[in-house]
């Protein structure tokens, strides 16, 4: 193999290993997001969770029937 054969299959090495450094880099940035939206997504559940319970415990006593709502403003 030549010096010049030689010297552009060493660059082609290092372009990859720069390349793969970055996709690593990337891949790990990717991971820590999804990661916090992940928590993010449970607090967020547990939350509807339990506005859900309250509507259910607390809606049937509020809400008036048809008979007993008045009519609205305008009518």
């Amino acid at each position: 193999m030549s010096s010049s054969a030689e010297n552009r299959l060493q660059e082609k090495i290092v372009d990859l290993e720069i390349r793969l450094t970055h996709q690593e880099d990337h891949i790990l940035s990717l991971d820590k997001i999804v990661y916090e939206q992940d928590k993010l997504l449970c607090v967020l559940l547990e939350k509807v969770k339990q506005m859900d319970e309250k509507l259910k415990s607390s809606g049937e006593n509020n809400i008036l029937s048809a008979d007993e709502e008045s009519p609205p403003p305008h009518y």
